[in-house]
């Protein structure tokens, strides 16, 4: 038994790009913000590049399902390169969608999401702009975590910029500078409905 304001969340992408990171600190913003979270990764192939799933709920009860989250409201897409029926799988049909893509490589998606909320960021454009690269992977995790607060209304940008202080600090100021972009920066793929 759970209420009904209970979000779940699904993260998608690849070994190193930050994914699980990402899930872990949004967890810590809902819990700022009154809601009682849960942040946890699954692993496949423990490897930097291989595909990884992370997952993330909140709610303001904390009876909540103690699982991996296989119907969600929300699923994120870190790398669009990933295999893209496996990443939509149990999307609620009302659910959102947010990609890292540029605009040039969103050309399948909007036909993916069907009906459902399509949001796009060029989380690997910022992440490049900003020096965000390990062994040449770019580190979205900033940039894709201010794009889902934007998007799902959990915070304001303040509290984002508080969560992410003292959290990284090699590179504190490029992630600071990716998440506000990532907030600021997120847009809706608005698609006529004849061509869906």
């Amino acid at each position: 038994m759970h209420t009904e304001d209970l979000v779940e969340i699904r993260i998608h992408g690849r070994g190193g790009q930050g994914a699980v990171f990402a899930a872990t600190l949004a967890a810590e913003i809902a819990f700022r913000m009154g809601y009682y979270p849960q942040a946890f990764p699954f692993f496949g192939a423990e490897r930097r590049g291989a595909p990884v799933a992370a997952f993330l709920r909140y709610s303001r009860s904390f009876l909540m399902p103690r699982c991996r989250i296989y119907e969600p409201f929300c699923v994120v897409v870190f790398d669009a390169a990933l295999p893209k029926d496996a990443v939509v799988d149990g999307l609620k049909k009302e659910g959102v969608l947010l990609i890292n893509a540029s605009e040039d490589l969103l050309a399948s998606w909007p036909k993916i999401a069907g009906r459902r909320k399509l949001y796009i960021i060029d989380a690997t454009h910022i992440a490049a702009e900003y020096g965000l690269l390990s062994s040449g992977m770019p580190l979205v995790s900033s940039i894709m975590l201010g794009a889902l607060v934007n998007i799902l209304q959990l915070s304001p940008l303040q509290t984002l910029e508080e969560t992410l202080k003292g959290r990284i600090p090699k590179f504190e100021r490029e992630n600071l500078e990716g998440a506000r972009r990532g907030y600021k920066e997120v847009k809706e793929v608005v698609v006529d409905a004849n061509s869906r």
